[in-house]
């Protein structure tokens, strides 16, 4: 068996087109082998809109009325419908072609993450007001103030510490969080490791959780 190799010019010579063509109209056969294309049709029929639009024009109209009718609105739509099916831009027919380039002319010419976006160099006005919150999820507690009722979920190790009736005492494991009307929290560094569950701190009504 012969295993040498054979190049391959053109897509064409391997896969086939595939075009759509009318060989028979009812009863009436076409008095063609091949038939007629179904594209070259519709090129005829714009043509021929073409020629008619044409027509109205002041001085372009009047060098088509020149012609004969039949030169008019048969020869030149033949000729144009035999052009256009001949001709091929990178292997696709002219209107897709045409519509390729619209398209590609009404489309943006910079994108960023497959989206369109402003040209390198435009000018955008600027955001008045920016709103930055911290996400929450760093290995440290951000100060603030929670009031009951209400439930803090703490991830991280931290050093609490209770207040009843206005003092401040070091939490113990006999003191009970939800006798507390105040909790200081207070992070034990950015090195501590997670917990694996959380410590849960229940606010009554009144209270407060404080973190430093």
């Amino acid at each position: 068996m012969d295993h040498r190799s054979v190049p391959v010019r053109s897509y064409r010579d391997v896969v086939d087109v595939v075009e759509r063509r009318i060989f028979r109209v009812d009863r009436w056969r076409i008095p063609s082998a091949g038939g007629v294309s179904v594209a070259a049709i519709g090129y005829f029929v714009a043509s021929l809109v073409c020629v008619l639009a044409l027509s109205k024009l002041p001085v372009l109209g009047q060098l088509l009325e020149a012609l004969q009718p039949a030169l008019r609105f048969i020869g030149i739509p033949v000729i144009c419908a035999w052009t256009l099916t001949s001709w091929q831009v990178d292997g696709r027919r002219p209107h897709h072609a045409l519509v390729a380039g619209f398209r590609h002319r009404l489309s943006a010419r910079t994108l960023a993450g497959l989206r369109p976006a402003p040209a390198v160099g435009t000018r955008l006005a600027p955001v008045e007001a920016v709103t930055i919150a911290p996400c929450g999820d760093e290995p440290r507690y951000r100060s603030g103030r929670v009031k009951g009722p209400a439930t803090v979920l703490l991830r991280y190790p931290a050093q609490l510490a209770l207040q009843r009736r206005g003092l401040i005492a070091g939490a113990k494991p006999t003191d009970s969080l939800s006798e507390a009307r105040r909790v200081r929290v207070s992070a034990l560094g950015a090195s501590a490791r997670p917990l694996v569950d959380g410590q849960a701190i229940r606010i009554p009504e009144g209270g407060e959780v404080v973190f430093e």
